[in-house]
Formats: structure tokens, C-alpha cells, sequence
């Protein structure tokens, strides 16, 4: 009996590959067997041997196949010795963000980006077949799961994120969040109604000019994916240098510096944040900040004053929380005013008791900014999220710091009003027609940082537009 299958039973996510007999079952596993006993699994071309082996011992055993039949024996075969035993269909399916086994004789689960979680029809048997599934994800990291090490993180080659747990620590249960091939533009946002126009006009200005921003959110509300994706507004010209713990920002600058914190070798966020005073960033990106000293990394690369703004990415639902989460971790108050604005986006529930639906949708629930007022500092909300009416409200022109940035932008409120506009016009036209990750940079790079750029686009918008 293989130590994985794909069963009869009907689910959310159906695998392509079909349920097979108990005769079927018997020919894979014995194909199985004469491959590892036989055969180098790291033979060049392992699925023409399969199929040489499943002829030879079909003809030794008076089995006739079809097609069909040697086609998926041969593909049971190959994800059994040289694969992941079925997890390939789900680990390549763009649509699916993560993966989940959750114990012997269970369906596997999949995060499907619109439909939330799906059981799945494949299932693993025992024990033996979950851990050697995970040991094989995890054997190009030179890493392995055991009873001496029950548990394993680790970043996938692929970017990935894997988590797994084997007994005494838990029943068995391996976690992928899968990391985005493509990733997500500016335009997706906007055409997902995860971020409004009007908001992301504002927000060209935030990153575009020398502002920190804290993007907060819950867990999977897509705060890395927002900030790789705003940073289309940052010239790419600058230097960006990145302070990680788990390799997760994937800007589109080509200056652009990795540091990695690596607790094994006891070097922490803190100390790569000293490192980077002396590295002329123009930009520092600290990742997702979770612990007090990753909290403080991040603040002190804003006190430092180096380069032209901080950011990074929070646990927090709305900017009050964000505020109190800080200060809760022995940030002060004052340093808490360091920070310019907050963005909170949200993975939320929505309900139509019409047709008894659930569906999860993100969205930017508010932008705000930090204004100081004594000893606390005060939330100013610029936009928000109605979930009531189902719409995005606001107004830029809320700021506090409107006549600020009308001032670094050399021109006046009224000028400034003017620009807003003919930055949410751009973008609308933008998203109109979904382009590739490099040709939207271009776009915004473009039309934000050169007159020729917006001239260019005025004229050929509608030829680039239609691809």
C-alpha cells in the first residue's frame, strides 16, 4: 500500500490525478519498489524508466493497461519515489497561497486565493509517508525532520515558507505558505478593491518622499505583498538595504542590499541594524517586526535618522491597536511619534445572508498618520474602509502634513491638490489593462520621475494600455 492517496471521496479541490483500485495501488507500489531497489533516483530521465519498469512488470504478470492507465500508473510512480506524493499539483497552482497537512488519514488543505480554505482529496496514511514528504521539501536546505528534532522552519529556494511538526511535538503537520512567482503590482491592488485609487495616489507621495511607514495587519492580510508592490513609487535609482529574519521582501530596485538575521549564529536584527549605520542606505526595510528587539531595530533605524524612511510590517488591526501593541513592547511614546503614517489592511469575512455565502476579501481598512500631541501621539485616520457601505472614504487633503509635503514638493497646497488628481488619473488608467510586473515599474518610474515619462504616457498610454 502506498503511503499516500488520492481518495474517492468528493472535496472542495479535486487533484487531476484519479483515485486508483486496490490492483492499481499494488502495481505503483510494486513499479515503486523495483525502481528504488534497481535504479538511481537521480537518473536523468526517472519517467522513461518508470514506464520501462511498469511494462516489464506488467508483461511478467499478464496485466494489460491502456493508455490512460500507463499514463497516471506512471505518474503515481514518479511523485511516489522522485516527488512530493501529490503535493506538486498544489505547490504549482498559483491560485493556491498555502498548503496544509493536518494528520494521518486527514485531506490535505489548501488556501485558495478567493475561496479561502479547501479540502483537498489527497491524504496521507501514516507517519512514515508525511515525514519522508517533508524531508524531501525540505532536503535542498540540507535540513531534516526528526524524532531528535521534531520541529522545522525554514525559507524554501523558491522563497517559500515551510513549517513542520512531527510526534512527541504534535501529530505529524507540515504548513507552505507559498511564495508569489509573480508578484503583485500596483495594479492588482487596485483591481482586487484591496486599496482604493485616491489611496494609493496619496501613498505614491508617502513612499516617494522621505516618510516611515508601519504597514499592520492580521496574519495572511497581504502586508508584504502591499509593501513590495508600493515600492514601484521609490526611485529605483536608490540604495535599499533589507534587515530580515525569514527572506520575504522582493522589491524591483536593482541597488539593493540583504542582511539576514541567523539565529544560530546568535546574530540578531539589532546588531544588523548597527551594521547598516554604516552602509549609506537611502531606503531600510526591517520585514515583519514581531519581538521586542525587532520592534526596537525598527525604531532605531528611524531615530538614526539615516537614508530617506523606515519601513516594515506589524501584527495589529487597526492603527489604536498598532500604537498600543508599540508602546506595550517598551517602545516610548515619543519614539512611537517617530513614525509618519500607518497602514492597516485587514483579511476579513464578508457574508451574504441572501444566499448563506462566507468569502474572504483584504482590504486597507485605514491609513492614518502620527501627530505629535505631548506626550501621546495623536491618530489622525486619512482613509478608511466602510464595511457598512462597502466603499473606501477619505480624503488626502486630511493630512496634517498636506503643506508639508506640498513644501518638499517645491509647490503649493493647491498645485499639490492638482497633482493627487492627475496621480489617481494615471493609476486608474493603469489598472484599466492588466500589465506585467515590469512593464507597470516602468509605467510609474516613468510618469513619477520624468516630464518626458508623462508625455510619453499622455501620448502612447492607449498603445501600451492595449499591450
Amino acid at each position: 500500500m502506498l503511503n499516500w492517496a488520492v481518495s474517492k471521496n468528493q472535496c472542495d479541490y479535486q487533484l487531476l490525478l484519479p483515485p486508483l483500485s486496490e490492483e492499481e495501488e499494488q502495481v505503483a507500489e510494486s513499479v515503486s519498489k523495483m525502481f528504488i531497489e534497481f535504479h538511481d533516483k537521480s537518473a536523468d530521465n526517472p519517467t522513461y524508466t518508470i514506464k520501462h519498469l511498469l511494462q516489464l512488470y506488467c508483461d511478467r504478470n499478464q496485466i494489460q493497461m491502456d493508455k490512460k492507465q500507463a499514463l497516471y500508473l506512471t505518474r503515481y510512480v514518479y511523485l511516489n519515489i522522485v516527488g512530493f506524493s501529490g503535493l506538486e499539483e498544489l505547490l504549482d497552482n498559483e491560485a493556491l497561497e498555502e498548503i496544509a497537512i493536518i494528520g494521518i488519514n486527514q485531506p490535505v488543505y489548501v488556501y485558495h486565493n478567493t475561496s479561502g480554505w479547501l479540502k483537498t482529496n489527497l491524504i496521507f496514511r501514516n507517519e512514515e509517508g508525511a515525514t519522508n514528504v517533508i524531508n524531501k521539501i525540505a532536503r535542498p536546505l540540507g535540513r531534516r525532520i526528526t524524532y531528535q528534532e521534531p520541529k522545522l522552519n525554514a525559507v524554501l529556494p523558491d522563497g517559500s515558507r515551510l513549517h513542520a511538526s512531527i510526534p512527541p511535538l504534535s501529530d505529524v503537520e507540515l504548513t507552505v505558505r507559498k511564495f508569489r512567482r509573480n508578484p503583485l503590482t500596483i495594479a492588482d491592488l487596485i483591481n482586487g478593491s484591496v486599496y482604493s485609487v485616491e489611496q494609493l495616489a496619496f501613498l505614491s507621495l508617502v513612499f516617494q518622499l522621505d516618510y516611515n511607514v508601519l504597514i499592520s495587519g492580521n496574519t495572511a492580510s497581504g502586508k508584504t505583498s502591499s509593501l513590495n508592490a508600493m515600492f514601484s513609487f521609490v526611485p529605483l535609482s536608490d540604495r535599499i538595504l533589507i534587515v530580515e529574519e525569514t527572506p520575504e521582501i522582493n522589491v524591483p530596485h536593482q541597488h539593493v542590499v540583504k542582511l539576514l538575521a541567523n539565529q544560530n549564529l546568535a546574530i540578531n536584527m539589532q546588531e544588523l541594524v548597527e551594521d547598516s549605520l554604516r552602509m549609506r542606505p537611502d531606503r531600510v526595510i526591517v520585514g515583519e517586526i514581531r519581538s521586542k528587539d525587532e520592534i526596537k531595530a525598527f525604531i532605531d533605524t528611524i531615530l538614526s535618522g539615516q537614508g530617506r524612511g523606515s519601513y516594515a510590517t506589524f501584527h495589529a488591526q487597526s492603527s489604536e491597536e498598532t500604537v498600543k501593541r508599540l508602546v506595550s513592547r517598551e517602545v516610548s511614546a515619543t519614539d512611537v511619534s517617530s513614525l509618519d503614517f500607518l497602514i492597516t489592511q485587514r483579511r476579513i469575512l464578508r457574508y451574504d445572508p441572501s444566499n448563506r455565502k462566507s468569502w474572504e476579501e483584504r482590504r486597507c481598512s485605514e491609513i492614518s498618520e502620527l501627530v505629535e500631541n505631548g506626550q501621546v501621539p495623536k491618530i489622525n485616520n486619512l482613509f478608511s474602509f466602510s464595511y457598512g457601505q462597502s466603499q473606501f472614504i477619505g480624503a488626502a487633503n486630511k493630512s496634517k502634513r498636506f503643506e508639508e509635503i506640498a513644501d518638499k514638493l517645491s509647490i503649493t497646497p493647491h498645485e499639490l491638490s492638482a497633482e493627487i488628481s492627475e496621480r489617481t488619473q494615471f493609476l486608474s488608467e493603469l489598472s484599466a489593462k492588466a500589465l506585467c510586473f515590469e512593464d507597470t515599474v516602468y509605467a510609474i518610474q516613468s510618469f513619477l520621475f520624468s516630464k518626458e515619462g508623462v508625455s510619453q504616457w499622455n501620448s502612447e498610454k492607449q498603445s501600451l494600455l492595449q499591450g
